[in-house]
């Protein structure tokens, strides 16, 4: 399964806090995307065994 998340970047969330993020709840980066200052696409690949938080 694949989440895609639309980042705009303050002095609150960066790309590295949301990659961390998103790796403790058992995904992995697939790609990442600078779309223009400040603003990224980012797109994670759930890690297989991981457990789903729902």
């Amino acid at each position: 399964m694949y989440k895609v998340i639309d980042l705009i970047e303050d002095k609150r969330v960066t790309v590295e806090t949301t990659l961390n993020e998103w790796a403790a709840k058992g995904y992995e980066p697939f790609q990442v995307i600078r779309r223009a200052t400040y603003s990224w696409r980012l797109i994670f690949r759930r890690v297989d065994g991981a457990r789903d938080g729902n």
